[in-house]
């Protein structure tokens, strides 16, 4: 492929002939520079790519109160049309770009304060060098001049015919946490005090208050928010409030929008990692989303690191609307760029999420972003192209991995049925381990147990207790640590009305109550019905391991933790029955009629990340969890989908540095007669139910399997 690409036709493809369409973002005003526009549209458009997404900033939109200079939208929705290309448009009130200068200028009370009192500064960042955000989304001002910018927006632009979305909000957080001011703590402006105060008010008696947090308040003037996260029980409150405060602003935002415009897409997004709000923000939205790194994916140490992207995809598609979901946000290249540059992206780890969006069932994807970021230190970093424009091999690569997937244009959208596992995510327990600084922890073990299950090939589903957990022969439970009244009572349904369903807790399983303290007698609310009680709680520590003291002795065979861990000591009583030791002390139990499973340590902590072998392919077996697809090859992952047409689709990911050849076998190989690779073109010779299959290193097979 030469650098020289060619003219193409111009005009608008209607977005239903595409199944799965691509996009990137272009214009962070005022980069880049408006003379640049042209060429690279049209480059833009012959690389496969059908969108281009604007992500700019209030100030810049509205320099002067109630004056919108949008001349560059104008254009750049022209020149989108000349080019046959549609515009995601993302008006940014809440995320990393600054309120206008003027706004905070005349309201100084609009900023946020922080925990200790002090009020942010103005301050920048690589993602927002013109400003950051300072603003309390509290403060009357934000809704009254945010609607006006949010009202003539959408009126100058809903009848543009190649408009496809809205986007409105980026990276779905409090205000406060883009300040390194606030040290992630929420805001305590007096407009969020007193939203707090009356929330307090609507929501408990001041008698009930003092029952959940333990207090002798006698006034509710009194009654101040916690300034501390370890203040555990008062900040659950009030962090709660936080997030259906989000919540609030979201679906105001949304309703600005659809009162004027009830036709396109309306959507947010949040990170690539899971936060406790997302499953509340995203109801209120057309479709949810991500953003998410590519570099130090396929090229690190371990290449299966890149299944964590694969983890927050289905909790993208488990919370999104109808699970419709967008990989918003692939980043192009490096993360960030700077004066000192790091590792740029190999040009396949950024095709491999976007196969990954393909196969986890994304609405479609986009990349940020196609020029440099050129006003920041994010210059160079997340760019498709050079410096000058020109196309890279980054470029190229995804404009061959466009190619492909429009190549199964008669496949798609494919079918993503029911995993034979659910692994549940519970946004309080989160919020438990965040305030004792282990967020990573949490987030380590959760998505440690899915990168095993999804090397090898089992299919997964993502779950929080407001979903159904029925049909799943497994339900994981990796460190839900606190124990509310929804988590109970899913727990409860499944247990007694899906028989066929086993459920397995690791590590910290309910050892604190519904409003934060220790329970008294953990498992909190469970503890009878299991048959056990925690006898204590401690670690293996790197001092144990040397001394050989890093042996679990497991009904599922041995596993040997090669880092420190820590685990409780379980002591089963009545008909319940030990099943994993540590040394003399029982660590994992099983109830009395089998079903109920808990292990006193996480699946994957000291164990590398990941999931013990032994633990892990033991209850796959016992519960007849099997692949439709093997691999012979221990570096090629196999995920199959369902074709539209209801064949079976086999998705190869070559994890290796290196060609390899792997046999495939399928399970149900009595019902596939033919197997067609359509990559290459050409059907598989297939013997005894197994195809061999060569794939090129860090590349994807696609096989589609028929009677």
């Amino acid at each position: 492929m030469t650098n020289d690409l060619t003219d193409i036709e111009t005009g608008l493809e209607d977005i239903s002939n595409l199944p799965f369409p691509v996009g990137v973002e272009y214009y962070r005003a005022p980069t880049p520079r408006q003379d640049v526009w042209d060429d690279d549209l049209r480059r833009v458009r012959a690389a496969g790519f059908r969108i281009i997404r604007s992500h700019s900033y209030w100030n810049w939109m509205e320099p002067r109160p109630g004056i919108y200079e949008l001349d560059d939208f104008d254009r750049m929705f022209d020149l989108g049309a000349k080019h046959g290309l549609y515009i995601w448009l993302d008006m940014m009130l809440a995320t990393h770009g600054a309120c206008p200068e003027w706004l905070t200028r005349e309201h100084q009370d609009l900023r946020v304060v922080n925990h200790r009192g002090e009020r942010v500064a103005p301050h920048a960042g690589k993602a927002y060098p013109q400003g950051g955000v300072i603003h309390c989304y509290d403060h009357p001002a934000w809704r009254e001049y945010g609607g006006g910018l949010i009202r003539h927006v959408v009126n100058r632009y809903k009848d543009r015919s190649n408009l496809l979305i809205w986007g409105l909000w980026d990276a779905i957080r409090m205000p406060s946490e883009w300040s390194d001011m606030s040290r992630g703590y929420p805001c305590y402006c007096e407009y969020t005090l007193a939203r707090y105060a009356a929330w307090l008010r609507r929501n408990f008696s001041l008698e009930e208050l003092n029952e959940r947090f333990q207090r002798r308040y006698r006034r509710w003037e009194d009654v101040q928010p916690p300034r501390s996260y370890h203040s555990v029980v008062e900040m659950l409150l009030y962090r709660r409030f936080h997030f259906e405060n989000l919540e609030d602003h979201l679906r105001w935002m949304v309703g600005e929008v659809k009162r004027i415009d009830s036709r396109h897409e309306v959507r947010a997004h949040g990170m690539w990692y899971p936060s406790p709000w997302d499953e509340q923000c995203a109801r209120h939205v057309d479709s949810w989303g991500m953003s998410m790194p590519s570099n130090d994916l396929l090229t690190s140490r371990d290449p299966t690191t890149i299944a964590d992207r694969s983890f927050i995809m289905d909790w993208a598609r488990s919370i999104g609307r109808d699970g419709r979901w967008w990989n918003e946000e692939i980043y192009a290249g490096m993360h960030p760029g700077g004066a000192v540059w790091k590792k740029q992206s190999d040009p396949r780890e950024t095709t491999a999420l976007l196969w990954l969006s393909l196969i986890n069932g994304a609405a479609g994807a986009m990349y940020w972003q196609y020029r440099p970021e050129y006003l920041s230190f994010e210059s160079p970093g997340y760019n498709l192209v050079s410096y000058d424009g020109q196309p890279n091999s980054r470029l190229h690569a995804t404009t061959r991995a466009i190619g492909q997937i429009a190549n199964l244009r008669d496949h798609l959208p494919l079918q993503r049925p029911q995993g034979q596992v659910a692994l549940v995510y519970h946004g309080p327990s989160h919020e438990i381990f965040t305030y004792d600084g282990e967020n990573d922890r949490f987030v380590t073990d959760l998505r440690g147990t899915y990168r095993s299950l999804w090397k090898q090939g089992i299919a997964v589903d993502i779950v929080s207790p407001s979903m159904d957990w029925s049909g799943y022969r497994m339900v994981l439970l990796p460190n839900v640590a606190l124990m509310d009244e929804p988590m109970r009572a899913r727990i409860l349904q499944t247990w007694e009305a899906s028989p066929d369903t086993w459920l397995v807790a690791e590590g910290n399983f309910a050892t604190y109550s519904q409003d934060g303290q220790s329970s008294y007698r953990p498992p909190e609310g469970l503890a009878e019905l299991l048959g056990v009680r925690v006898a204590d709680c401690s670690a293996v520590t790197e001092f144990d391991i040397e001394r050989g003291e890093n042996v679990l002795h497991t009904e599922y065979g041995v596993a040997t933790a090669t880092a420190s861990f820590p685990y409780a000591v379980l002591e089963p009583s009545g008909s319940a029955e030990t099943i994993a030791r540590y040394g003399d002390e029982s660590v994992g139990i099983r109830n009395s009629d089998r079903r109920f499973i808990w292990f006193g340590f996480t699946l994957t902590a000291g164990f590398g990340e990941a999931a013990s072998p032994a633990l892990l392919s033991g209850l796959l077996t016992e519960l007849g969890i099997h692949q439709e697809a093997v691999a012979s090859h221990p570096q090629v992952v196999p995920l199959t989908r369902r074709s539209k047409t209801g064949d079976w689709i086999v998705f190869l990911i070559n994890l290796a540095r290196m060609e390899v050849k792997t046999t495939i076998a399928f399970s149900s190989a009595g019902s596939i007669g033919r197997v067609h690779d359509l990559i290459a073109g050409r059907e598989l010779s297939m013997s005894q139910g197994e195809v061999d299959v060569t794939l090129p290193a860090w590349d994807v097979g696609v096989l589609h399997c028929r009677d």
